[in-house]
C-alpha cells in the first residue's frame, strides 16, 4: 500500500501534530508500506543550508572511478559540502566545496618528525611542488602495498597512524569552521580511517550515516590466521562507529542482511544511480570487435585478464577477431607490460572519468573483472562495483570475469544482464559462443539496459537517499 500525506508543515517541525505524522510513518514502513510527504526537508535542508561532510579514503578527482558519494551529492549546493581524505591525491570535484587532506605520507613521517604537518585544507589547483612529491612518494607506497597486500605492512600501517600524528589544530579549525550538521562515511576496512570518523563525529556532534559496500566484517573471505588477527581489530574498529552512526546504507539486500545480522542494525538497500539512461539501437557486430576496460589490476584482476588474453590469443592465432584496450592506474613494469601486450591487448595510462564515459561510446563490449580464484576470489562477496552501474549506463554488452559467488556476478548473472565466465575454460566458451554468433552481443546489451532501468532509476535511489538523510537531519544533535 502506498500512502501519502499532505500537510501544512514541512519537517523537521518539532509541533505535537507533525511528530504524531513521522510517528505513523515510520510505522506503516515497519510493515512494509510506501509513505510518501508532499513537502520534504530536502526543501528545508536547502533553506537552512545544512552542510555535509563525507570522510572517504581517496579524494574526489576524476581520474577516481569510484564516485558514489559525488553521484548522490550532485544535486546539493557545493559550498554545503567538504570532504576529508586520507589519500595524498589533488580533487578535482566540482560538487564538493571544501577539501582536507590528512596525508598518510606525512602522519608516518610525524612519529620522527614531530613539528611536521600532517593535515592541510586543499585548494584546487593551488598544490606546491612540495605536496606534489608528497602524492608522488604516497601513491609509490600506496601501490606497493596493494601489490603485496601482506598483513604484517597492514599491521605496520595502523601502529604508525595510531602512533602518528593526525588529530591536528589543523583538522580541529576545519571541523569547528565547517560545522556539519551531517557526516557521511564508509564502514570501511580501514582502522585509522575509522579511527578519524569517529573523532569527527563527536567533536562536531553531527549526526552520522554510514554506507556498507563491502565485506569488512565477516571471517568468510579467507582461513589465513593474519587476515583473521586483521579483521578481529576491523570488526572491533566498526562495531565502536556503529554506535555513534544514526543510519545505515547497504549497497545490496545480501550486505544488508549479514550486516543487519551481525551489527544489530537495520540498514537501507542503496545502490548506484545510472549516470545516464542508456540508449540503444540496432547494431550489427562486425570483427575484429573491440573490448574495453578501464580500472585497477590489483587483488587478482591481473590473473584474471590474462586469462582472457590467453584466450584471445588462441582464438587470435589465424585472423584478429578480438582486441583488448585496458585504460589502468595499476603500475606495471615493462616486464609486466610485455605480459600483457599480446594477444590483442593493448595496456594504456589511466585517462580521466570523462573520457571513460566516452571511451565506452567507441567500444563493441565493456569488460567487468574481479578475481577467479585464489585469496582474492572472496573479496568482492558482499560488493556491487560502482563500474557496474556505468557499464549499465552505456547501452553495450557486458563480458564479466570473476568467481560466480560473489555479488556482482550473481547480480549479472541472475539478471542475464552479461555473459559470465568463472574460469578458462568458460572465458574461452565465450569468446567462441560470441565468435559463432556476435549478434548475441546485442541480446545481452538490450538486457542490460532493462536491468539499469529497472533496478537503478536515479530519481528512486535519489529519494531514498534523501529520505534517509532527511530523517536523520531532523533528528537533534549527539
Amino acid at each position: 500500500m502506498r500512502v501519502l500525506y499532505i500537510g501544512g508543515f514541512i519537517l523537521p517541525d518539532k509541533n505535537a501534530a507533525a511528530q504524531r505524522v513521522v510517528a505513523n510513518a515510520k510505522a506503516l514502513r515497519e510493515l512494509d508500506h510506501t509513505v510518501y510527504f508532499l513537502n520534504t526537508i530536502h526543501q528545508k535542508m536547502k533553506e537552512q543550508s545544512a552542510k555535509i561532510l563525507v570522510i572517504t579514503v581517496s579524494a574526489w578527482n576524476s581520474k577516481v572511478g569510484a564516485n558514489t558519494w559525488a553521484a548522490l551529492l550532485e544535486k546539493y549546493d557545493s559550498k554545503n559540502i567538504a570532504n576529508i581524505c586520507i589519500r595524498e591525491e589533488v580533487p578535482d570535484s566540482k560538487v564538493c566545496g571544501r577539501f582536507f587532506v590528512a596525508s598518510e605520507n606525512r602522519v608516518i613521517k610525524s612519529e620522527k618528525k614531530k613539528k611536521i604537518e600532517t593535515g592541510r585544507e586543499v585548494f584546487l589547483q593551488k598544490e606546491t611542488n612540495e605536496n606534489a612529491n608528497d602524492l608522488c612518494e604516497h601513491n609509490a607506497r600506496y601501490m606497493k602495498m596493494r601489490k603485496r597486500r601482506r598483513y604484517i605492512f597492514l599491521y605496520a600501517r595502523e601502529i604508525l597512524w595510531k602512533l602518528g600524528k593526525w588529530r591536528t589544530k589543523a583538522l580541529d579549525d576545519f571541523l569547528d569552521d565547517f560545522k556539519p550538521d551531517i557526516i557521511l562515511h564508509s564502514m570501511d576496512g580501514y582502522i585509522h580511517l575509522n579511527r578519524i570518523t569517529d573523532y569527527a563525529i563527536r567533536r562536531t556532534r553531527a549526526k552520522a550515516i554510514g554506507y556498507i559496500w563491502d565485506d569488512n566484517f565477516t571471517y568468510k573471505q579467507s582461513s589465513a590466521i593474519g587476515y583473521k588477527i586483521y579483521r578481529y581489530f576491523q570488526r572491533k574498529s566498526l562495531k565502536k562507529l556503529t554506535k555513534k552512526t544514526s543510519a545505515f546504507f547497504a549497497i545490496t539486500p545480501m550486505t544488508k542482511r549479514e550486516a543487519d545480522r551481525f551489527f544489530g542494525i537495520d540498514c537501507v538497500v542503496l545502490t548506484k544511480p545510472l549516470n545516464a539512461f542508456p540508449s540503444l539501437s540496432d547494431r550489427t557486430f562486425i570483427f575484429p570487435l573491440r573490448i574495453l576496460y578501464t580500472g585497477n589490476l590489483f587483488i587478482g584482476r591481473d590473473k584474471s585478464l590474462l586469462s582472457l588474453i590467453d584466450a584471445a590469443e588462441r582464438i587470435n592465432a589465424g585472423e584478429c577477431y578480438f582486441t583488448i584496450d585496458v585504460f589502468t592506474t595499476t603500475p606495471l613494469s615493462a616486464e609486466q607490460k610485455a605480459k600483457f601486450n599480446r594477444g590483442g591487448c593493448t595496456i594504456h595510462d589511466a585517462i580521466p572519468q570523462s573520457e571513460v564515459i566516452k571511451k565506452q561510446k567507441e567500444y563493441d563490449v565493456l569488460l567487468f573483472l574481479e578475481a577467479m580464484r585464489g585469496k582474492y576470489s572472496r573479496t568482492a562477496r558482499l560488493s556491487f562495483s560502482t563500474k557496474l552501474t556505468d557499464y549499465l549506463s552505456a547501452g553495450k554488452p557486458i563480458l564479466a570475469i570473476g568467481n560466480a559467488d560473489t555479488a556482482p556476478m550473481r547480480y549479472l548473472s541472475e539478471n542475464n544482464a552479461a555473459l559470465t565466465a568463472a574460469n578458462d575454460l568458460q572465458i574461452e566458451k565465450c569468446l567462441e559462443e560470441i565468435l559463432q554468433n556476435p549478434q548475441i552481443l546485442q541480446d545481452y546489451a538490450v538486457n542490460a539496459c532493462r536491468c539499469g532501468i529497472e533496478n537503478h532509476d536515479p530519481q528512486k535511489i535519489q529519494e531514498t537517499f534523501d529520505r534517509v538523510l532527511n530523517e536523520v537531519y531532523q533528528s537533534e544533535k549527539v
